[in-house]
């Protein structure tokens, strides 16, 4: 860190003095060493997983350089006396294998796991490389080879001038050219991270459906990271849910999983998974699949990707929200519709098994009367006598049909008397037996009396209701 670079002139100072003969050289490069390794450790507890595999295999290189350093400083005191020998092991042999070693270990961690993000300054060496051998061509083609034959002499300003305008003329285009190149051969087939957050703000910044945009999300992503699979986590009340995955499918049909105490749950068959927060509330997550460990370069990528995401999933489960409740609100008006038209048929139903067998019975009574009254007074009178009973049974029904499907006397009195208040308004001969009935839920008392009532006027020959006791009367109803 830029916090220590003072020690590197003191390293290399006390070096230059040690191969001169100097202690002070030796003790200063000695102490300049272990603090250099001092702050490799520390850096090394700091640091996070990737970032500890970069530094690894350097680490152990330097400590071994420090141990042979110091070892050698020790035998060259207390064996040579600090005098110059022609052959001294430490110093001709360990020393020189120890920083062999550490050339090793920086190639290992370069190449393996691109220590200091290698991968950028590989692609400017490339195309400044490709630059300066493409130039070289250019100035031997037209010099050596077009100038010849035209017999422009080599020094001529002239000609000076047409190749520099050339260069100029091919330089901008072909270096572009070479970026990509570069590009593709350091990330592949996938994006610079720069290209992957510029493409991103370009397609929000486009007037895109918000519920395609997780989908463009986790393709960037994707892209960007190389991964064998990316996905978008949405989160929906205490659940987040896969919003979108790339390639399409895969794990976007995966079950939703519950959060733990607010916070993002352990994702299955995942790398790495990034929460995606906005203004300090959990959105959503991003979520890669793929073979080798993710890169500092990768993690960064996804990162800023999730700051710029945050917006995008708040919109997005809003949307989703909206979805689910205009569903709730379409499947309550099928049921409020549903619900009408079966009151509807209850209500014909209750019309023509009750009021209007009623009435019927009334017309054929008033004209059983009406022809009795000429011929047999009496017969006539005790026939409107019995109207006056059956016209209040009529009245009764209809009131219970603008009641509703809770009749007063079941509130009033319970089911037994319910029953035998139908009983006796039934034409069908009824037995009812009850005995002591304890109450139980209107819910229940009215679906039963409504069974008990539609099988009496069914006519139904077999109906015998039994309500001695509330145990006969739950397995009736069960």
């Amino acid at each position: 860190t830029p916090a220590w670079w003072f020690l590197a002139p003191v390293v290399i100072v006390g070096f230059m003095l040690a191969f001169a003969n100097f202690y002070v050289g030796q003790l200063m490069g000695l102490a300049g060493s272990l603090l250099a390794n001092v702050t490799l450790v520390i850096r090394f507890r700091r640091a996070g997983a990737d970032e500890r595999q970069q530094i690894r295999w350097f680490a152990l290189a330097v400590l071994l350089l420090a141990i042979v350093a110091v070892a050698g400083v020790i035998v060259g005191s207390a064996v040579y006396h600090n005098q110059t020998v022609v052959f001294n092991p430490y110093f001709d042999v360990l020393i020189p294998l120890a920083f062999t070693a550490l050339a090793i270990s920086i190639g290992i961690a370069v190449l393996r796991y691109r220590l200091y993000d290698i991968d950028v300054f590989i692609r400017q060496a490339l195309v400044y490389g490709a630059l300066v051998v493409l130039i070289s061509i250019v100035y031997f083609l037209t010099v050596v080879s077009v100038g010849s034959r035209l017999g422009v002499p080599r020094n001529d300003p002239a000609g000076a001038v047409a190749i520099g305008a050339i260069v100029a003329l091919l330089f901008q285009p072909v270096r572009r050219r070479l970026q990509r190149l570069a590009n593709r051969l350091v990330y592949g087939k996938r994006a610079t991270p720069y290209e992957v957050l510029s493409r991103f703000s370009h397609q929000m910044g486009d007037m895109v459906a918000t519920n395609e945009l997780p989908q463009r999300m986790a393709r960037v992503l994707a892209e960007g990271t190389g991964a064998n699979r990316a996905t978008v986590w949405l989160r929906v009340g205490d659940e987040l849910r896969p919003a979108a995955s790339w390639p399409e499918g895969g794990s976007a049909d995966a079950p939703p999983l519950r959060l733990l105490d607010g916070q993002l749950p352990p994702i299955p068959g995942t790398a790495d998974a990034l929460p995606v927060r906005y203004q300090g509330e959990l959105l959503g997550a991003l979520a890669v699949a793929k073979r080798e460990a993710m890169t500092v370069t990768e993690r960064r990528l996804m990162a800023d990707l999730g700051q710029e995401s945050g917006l995008v999933l708040k919109n997005a489960r809003l949307t989703t929200e909206l979805v689910e409740r205009l569903d709730d609100l379409q499947a309550s008006r099928e049921r409020l519709i549903t619900a009408q038209d079966t009151a509807r048929r209850q209500l014909e139903r209750n019309l023509h098994d009750g009021a209007q067998q009623n009435l019927v019975a009334l017309k054929l009574k008033i004209a059983l009367a009406k022809n009795l009254a000429a011929t047999d007074p009496k017969r006539a009178q005790a026939t409107l006598d019995e109207l006056t009973g059956e016209t209040n049974e009529a009245i009764e029904t209809l009131r219970e049909l603008a009641r509703g499907l809770y009749p007063p006397i079941l509130a009033q009195e319970g089911l037994l008397a319910a029953i035998e208040a139908q009983a006796r308004r039934t034409p069908i001969p009824v037995e009812v037996s009850g005995g002591p009935l304890r109450r139980f839920p209107q819910e229940m008392e009215a679906s039963t009396g409504k069974a008990s009532t539609r099988q009496r006027r069914a006519g139904d020959p077999a109906c015998r209701t039994c309500a001695t006791g509330s145990r006969c009367w739950e397995e009736k109803f069960n």
